[in-house]
């Protein structure tokens, strides 16, 4: 994962609901598994798939075991990390393949429930980061303002 790709993921977690949070968990699990399969060393793409068990270990610890769907998606949990073992292994790019389908599906359920999630973003105190257009001599261009805190607790 690239360091611009991780700074997106920062800034959205920063600003996430619960219901988002998740989303992005199925995002991060998807880029990570994605790397693995476009990765040119061995190591590498161990690496990627160990973290994205890493991220299918925070689902898991989200769930909410008085629910039966909890059950269910930690079943399928389970299922996921099995097979990223084995694909580890194996270097596996179909088995890959597969579990990225599967959590791509959860992610579109997901997805559909967070956009109906009205709730305030879960941190507080985070970075505020305006975009636009600005204008000047030169013509229009992109510009993106944060304010002057560069670090609050995140490490790059």
């Amino acid at each position: 994962m690239t360091k611009e790709t991780i700074k997106t993921f920062q800034y959205r977690i920063t600003q996430a609901t619960a219901s988002q949070l998740v989303v992005i968990l199925y995002d991060m699990a998807i880029e990570y598994l994605n790397d693995a399969c476009e990765s040119d060393s061995a190591e590498q793409a161990h690496n990627n798939i160990y973290m994205a068990q890493k991220v299918i270990d925070q689902l898991i610890c989200g769930l909410d075991m008085q629910y039966e769907i909890s059950a269910n998606l930690f079943v399928i949990y389970n299922h996921m990390k099995r097979s990223l073992i084995s694909a580890s292994v194996s270097l596996d790019n179909n088995e890959i393949n597969r579990i990225t389908g599967l959590l791509k599906k959860l992610r579109a359920s997901f997805y559909e429930v967070s956009k109906q999630d009205d709730s305030e973003p879960l941190m507080k105190n985070t970075q505020a980061v305006y975009s636009g257009l600005t204008y000047s001599k030169g013509g229009i261009s992109n510009e993106t303002q944060t304010d002057n805190i560069e670090n609050r607790g995140f490490r790059v």
